[in-house]
């Protein structure tokens, strides 16, 4: 029976793979599992480390409690950790269990995107420390597990990782959640779903200009946490707020779209997007992070500039206009979340990854 932690970090898209990933736990007959869930409200008062910012500093200070409280309960034959924030502080424990990191996307990654975020570059100085601290963490790692080819190129170029040490997964969605309908949609307009907490960075308002420009053909549902402008005249939307991951409501209005839409202004690897895959939905989004890995312009969606509602009432309205080409693009979405994002594969992927890591670790005790 191999012994197991997993630390999984509980912000935004990832809350959606953490629970994806306890649910595969639940087929591993030789796994016992510890799972640590790193929620984003934790004890205050605790030190800065200069370079790291304060939820970086809380999180890896959470995780490697955690590990630490774990470990004297008795030994550890791995640990999984989502994501690198979360390892920070754990480079000692990582060099003594074999341990996998695993991220959506490097800090040099999230600065380049990071105007839509409202996150700002620090000074030199503390962006080199920053840097130094994450490259320990990717040291101290048996290994790396990249969600996207954006994220593994970023750990080599910029962190200086060796390729061979890192493993592309991406985490994939429940197939068997996330499915299109058996029976034909029935619907007097063509319904176009967004999902995005945040409101403005996921483009929810440049959308919403974009159907000013396709009138009473379309109707919208609008899944978001954020602050939402008003709607204006002519454009039918839904506001649907306090939707949890994988809610049933959630999936229903997936379900029930005919095209999925995230012109995000700046943006990683969205579960979002994945879900629509697994749905059958032609996704009509925007060339950033690791979206054009998931969407290949003009064969399961279009990719179009950020903060443009013009070419994305341009590309919708190609959609509208034409239900064989909703159909066609969202088969191709339905086969690559078969190829590529089946959570419950890529998960086995990992828990194989452990599994390996563990037995050759012990091979090398036994040789010594």
């Amino acid at each position: 029976m191999y012994k197991f932690a997993f630390v999984l970090e509980q912000t935004m898209g990832h809350v959606a793979h953490a629970r994806n990933l306890q649910r595969a736990l639940g087929s591993q007959s030789t796994v016992d599992p510890t799972v640590i869930p790193i929620g984003f409200t934790d004890p205050t008062g605790i030190e800065r480390l200069p370079g790291l910012r304060r939820w970086s500093w809380r999180a890896s200070a959470t995780a490697y409690n955690a590990l630490r409280q774990r470990m004297s309960q008795g030994p550890l034959d791995g640990v999984f950790i989502h994501t690198q924030v979360a390892a920070l502080r754990s480079a000692e424990i990582m060099r003594v269990v074999p341990t996998v990191v695993s991220l959506d996307a490097t800090p040099k990654l999230f600065d380049r995107e990071g105007e839509a975020y409202g996150h700002r570059r620090d000074s030199e100085l503390i962006e080199l420390m920053k840097r130094q601290v994450n490259v320990r963490a990717f040291a101290a790692a048996a290994r790396l597990v990249a969600w996207c080819q954006w994220a593994a190129y970023s750990l080599v170029a910029d962190y200086g990782v060796n390729a061979d040490k890192i493993d592309v997964i991406p985490p994939g969605v429940d197939l068997q959640l996330f499915r299109p309908l058996l029976v034909p949609k029935r619907s007097e307009r063509v319904r176009i779903l967004f999902v995005g907490s945040e409101f403005e960075r996921k483009g929810g308002s440049d959308l919403i200009e974009a159907a000013r420009a396709l009138g009473d053909k379309v109707e919208l549902d609008l899944v978001t946490n954020g602050e939402t402008p008003p709607i204006p005249a002519g454009v039918r939307a839904r506001i649907h707020k306090g939707l949890k991951p994988q809610s049933e409501k959630l999936v229903d209005l997936y379900r029930h779209a005919d095209i999925f839409a995230l012109p995000s202004r700046g943006d990683c690897m969205p579960q979002a997007v994945t879900e629509a895959l697994g749905c059958s939905l032609p996704v009509v989004a925007t060339r950033v992070g690791a979206i054009p890995e998931m969407v290949t312009d003009s064969v399961n969606g279009f990719l179009v500039p950020t903060r443009d509602p013009r070419r994305i009432a341009e590309a919708l309205n190609a959609l509208v206009q034409s239900p064989a080409r909703r159909n066609a693009m969202g088969r191709w979405s339905r086969v690559r979340a078969q190829q590529e994002h089946d959570s419950a594969r890529n998960n086995q992927r990992i828990f194989g990854l452990m599994k390996q890591l563990a037995d050759a670790r012990t091979g090398a005790a036994r040789s010594a």
